[in-house]
């Protein structure tokens, strides 16, 4: 089985534990020993879901939440920003809270390693890092010779953990199709306007206007219209 296949066996996984495994295998040939992903959906504007997908030493993990390392990761800035791929250099982890957590993630075997960014159209956002227990020059060559390769396993991960959780979670990405009136009476509340003035504007009844968020509202999983507005710009469902 070549890369790609490797790669594509991904979309076949039926469950959170299969593509465990396989993810796990497919990490290995690409010669690292642990990875984390990690998907943001911004179904609210103060509240987004997230969803871990672990390969990381359970002791780290706690030892990550319980320092909030969260708030202070280089990796996790500049991901949640760009695409292009983030290797763990000591210039990038240079303040002095990052020195820290780069130091303590080598002694849970953390060492070496990058992170790779995806970012959707449903306001979904992703990192999967990569990480291997060595710590020579040679390694940090092996991470930089790896990265086209991660950074596809980083898409196909993506779209896989689509399928599998967020598509059948709290989080239904897939069911939220809106019509194209939807979209247009949910951008022109988001300006602020009254539903007697979306129907000027559009040339319809504002009952029908009144119908058309009604049913975005429900698609949504929201009941006000307000609601309806955020939740349809934070999932990217609305745009100027």
């Amino acid at each position: 089985m070549n890369s790609l296949q490797q790669f594509e066996s991904l979309l076949n996984c039926a469950t959170v534990e299969e593509l465990h495994a396989s993810t796990t295998g497919i990490v290995t040939q690409l010669g690292l020993e642990h990875f984390l992903y990690v998907v943001q959906v911004n179904v609210s504007l103060t509240r987004p879901y997230h969803f871990i997908f672990s390969g990381y030493p359970k002791e780290w993990r706690a030892r990550y939440d319980e320092q909030e390392y969260a708030k202070i990761d280089p990796a996790i800035h500049h991901c949640s920003k760009s695409v292009i791929p983030f290797l763990w250099d000591r210039q990038r982890f240079s303040s002095r809270s990052a020195i820290k957590l780069i130091g303590e993630a080598g002694e849970f075997g953390l060492a070496t390693g990058a992170s790779f960014s995806v970012h959707g159209s449903r306001g979904d956002s992703a990192m999967l890092s990569l990480a291997t227990s060595r710590k020579s020059k040679e390694s940090k060559g092996d991470v930089v010779a790896m990265m086209g390769n991660a950074q596809l396993l980083t898409c196909y991960l993506h779209e896989a953990i689509q399928r599998i959780v967020l598509s059948k979670g709290p989080v239904p990405l897939n069911a939220v199709n809106l019509t194209e009136r939807e979209r247009e009476c949910l951008l022109w509340a988001a300006e602020g306007k009254t539903g007697g003035e979306v129907a000027d504007i559009l040339n319809i009844s504002e009952r029908t206007v009144v119908f058309h968020l009604h049913n975005a509202g429900r698609k949504l999983g929201v009941t006000n219209r307000q609601h309806a507005v955020s939740r349809a710009i934070s999932m990217g469902l609305i745009t100027p």
